[in-house]
């Protein structure tokens, strides 16, 4: 199952709080990444923090793994997760056989 987790800073966290564990964040993320654990990391667009897509059994499980990072160890980080299956394969099943689904797919374009 894929699981996304995305951070929060707690209240008043400062970027200069974090700097000292983000060496560590980071290489930890890359060690859960080459394990296969991590599948996606992104950097948060709308506010600080990160969006990581963990593959694994249970949001539990997830939850293990953002604790033991370094800025949740300091207490600096909120954790929030998401969890869910692939789309039901073939897609096209569930839907009505009149809808039309024919080329071009994309019909925003000009």
């Amino acid at each position: 199952m894929k699981i996304i987790a995305y951070d929060n800073f707690k209240p008043g966290v400062t970027i200069d709080d974090l700097k000292p564990y983000l060496r560590d964040e980071v290489s930890n993320v890359w060690r859960l990444w080459k394990a296969g654990i991590v599948r996606e990391n992104y950097a948060r667009a709308d506010v600080g923090g990160v969006i990581i897509v963990f593959e694994l059994d249970s949001v539990e499980a997830a939850r293990r793994y953002t604790d033991d990072f370094p800025l949740s160890k300091a207490g600096l980080l909120e954790w929030h997760f998401l969890a869910f299956d692939a789309a039901p394969l073939p897609l096209e099943y569930l839907f009505d056989p009149t809808v039309d689904i024919a080329q071009p797919w994309d019909r925003t374009a000009a």
